[in-house]
């Protein structure tokens, strides 16, 4: 036999939300990734009984078994909702994008509000200008022809440039469901330049996104599932969506756009637990997501009187926005939580340079961004041209 190795960049990796919990679904998105890394995860049950010689195990027995699996990666945004809904667990709430009209009136780099030929809705995110100068904006009010955006124009815009508003995708902790509230479970078809493998009942336990001022935003994400299959051979297709650049990110504390943060990151986790029953096979019962932790982490420069310090130290509530948007398409992710605070604060002068402020921040429940009953840490949107729900 001839001596092989694989190269790792022969992996493919592609997602699916379930129809029905366990029964495999062909891959909807191919993700790229960085660094998988699969497991089986097998339980051997030690035959420890005595059986006259010098020695305490005299068997190992497979007892039961599920997979993880998990990577690294950039949120491309025609894919990501698809890990928002597996995370949190409500199901798309989709509002349809609006006509695409024009600026009536020259916009100054740095203007709060753009005039447009016919108006915008409120709440829309849509995309001003293309190429080199294209960015996407939240309206966050209306008066007439005259949009209120929730973070000033990057750039300058001539009149009768373009306005694309987007479709914009929902996400929230469910919590209406009954059954335990279980998020959708996804199929995980993976290739690792030999065999095709592919994890049914998949569970997203963590979702880690971050980013800073210069690299691409990017992602963590771990997985529990059934023992994997070999499936047929599926033919891959990606996409051409864009990573996002850090630099495209807005950062709003309690409800004002802030400049100065210089890295921040949102994480959640579901503490998914494998339930072991007696199936008569050697898959568990179930893989059980827990409630949601949702925190938060921001590095941003010292400011006069240090806001964010006093803040933590007063233990002020407030929201938090983390908007990001790729400069290809002008897709956008919005990570919102109506209720954060800051659970640590620490003054960092441990280098040479600027004085920086380290902050750890605990998002707060709230029925204000709860889309399926209760109450939700956060409200997840992403604005894109995908007109069908996730």
């Amino acid at each position: 036999m001839a001596n092989t190795a694989y190269s790792v960049s022969q992996t493919e990796i592609g997602l699916a939300v379930e129809t029905v919990r366990g029964t495999a679904v062909a891959p909807a998105f191919w993700i790229p990734a960085k660094s998988p890394k699969y497991e089986p995860k097998l339980t051997l049950i030690a035959d420890d009984t005595l059986q006259g010689s010098m020695v305490e195990t005299y068997d190992e027995v497979p007892g039961m078994r599920y997979d993880s699996h998990g990577w690294e990666g950039y949120p491309y945004l025609d894919s990501f909702p698809l890990f928002l809904r597996a995370e949190l667990g409500s199901s798309d709430t989709l509002t349809a994008a609006g006509a695409a009209t024009t600026l009536s009136a020259a916009a100054i780099a740095g203007a709060a509000t753009i005039t447009t030929a016919t108006a915008l809705t409120e709440g829309s995110y849509v995309v001003i200008g293309a190429g080199g100068t294209l960015e996407t904006r939240l309206v966050a009010s209306v008066a007439t022809d005259t949009a209120t955006l929730a973070f000033p124009l990057i750039y300058a815009h001539a009149s009768g440039q373009a306005v694309t508003p987007l479709t914009t995708h929902q996400f929230s902790l469910l919590n209406n469901a009954g059954s335990g509230n279980q998020p959708p479970s996804v199929t995980v078809t993976d290739y690792d330049g030999s065999q095709w493998r592919q994890l049914t009942a998949a569970q997203l336990d963590e979702l880690n996104v971050k980013g800073n001022t210069t690299g691409l935003a990017d992602y963590t994400c771990t997985w529990f599932a059934n023992a994997s299959t070999t499936p047929t051979a599926p033919t891959p297709s990606y996409s051409s969506a864009r990573a996002v650049p850090g630099w495209t990110t807005s950062v709003a504390i309690g409800g004002t756009p802030v400049n100065y943060v210089e890295d921040w990151e949102v994480d959640m986790k579901r503490g998914v637990e494998p339930i072991p029953a007696l199936t008569g096979s050697q898959e568990y019962y179930l893989y059980f997501a827990n409630a949601l932790t949702a925190t938060a982490k921001l590095t941003i420069i010292e400011q006069a009187n240090s806001p964010q310090l006093t803040e933590f130290e007063n233990g002020t509530k407030q929201s938090l926005d983390i908007t990001i948007f790729d400069i290809g398409t002008g897709n956008a992710l919005n990570l919102h939580s109506s209720s954060a605070v800051y659970t640590s604060g620490t003054v960092d002068r441990g280098s040479k340079g600027e004085v920086k402020i380290a902050l750890d921040a605990e998002l707060l429940p709230s029925a204000a961004d709860a889309l399926a009953g209760g109450v939700s840490p956060l409200l997840a949107t992403v604005a894109n041209a995908q007109t069908a729900p996730y």
